[in-house]
């Protein structure tokens, strides 16, 4: 990888680098607007200049019923992402470990996080790292896509919950 990893908060300035390196232009701005209200905290992957990943640590409560129900106030950490060509190099791994210090930090003692049944890699990665799953089925993921034309969809998923104790 030649420049070193650095993980950190992303901040307004940077948002026209992490839509073109990684596209998700409305993702970004809801994230960052998020994270000006104290609602989580949006962090960013970095080699020398240029993003490469990114994990948001979701500090309000769950859009799903089911999660509010059974993990009131347990922050989760929401959508991972690596650039593809780094993908398998740790990256991901570090992000997951900044979201748990960033939570730590916050006075959290638990994350939880959601992996699609079908992503079996994530899924060994997660529990690889201590996140078991949390009991009570799969729940309903649903989301705002948007598509290379610029418009929105829904998109839905099955998904499990896992949990950590920090």
């Amino acid at each position: 990888m030649g420049a070193k990893l650095q993980i950190r908060p992303g901040a307004d300035a940077e948002l026209p680098a992490l839509v073109e390196a990684l596209g998700e232009r409305p993702f970004f701005v809801d994230r960052l607007a998020r994270q000006h209200q104290e609602r989580g905290v949006l962090l960013v992957a970095w080699l020398g200049d240029r993003p490469i990943g990114d994990v948001f640590l979701w500090r309000e409560l769950a859009d799903m019923p089911k999660v509010r129900r059974y993990l009131p106030g347990v922050p989760q950490l929401d959508h991972l992402e690596v650039m593809g060509p780094l993908q398998r190099r740790g990256i991901g791994t570090a992000l997951i470990h900044a979201g748990e210090d960033t939570a730590r930090r916050l006075g959290d003692e638990q994350l939880a996080l959601g992996v699609g049944l079908a992503n079996v890699d994530a899924r060994r990665l997660y529990e690889r790292l201590g996140y078991v799953d949390w009991g009570h089925g799969p729940v309903v993921g649903t989301w705002r896509a948007v598509r290379d034309d610029g418009t929105a969809v829904a998109v839905s998923q099955l998904i499990d919950m896992l949990v950590k104790h920090l």
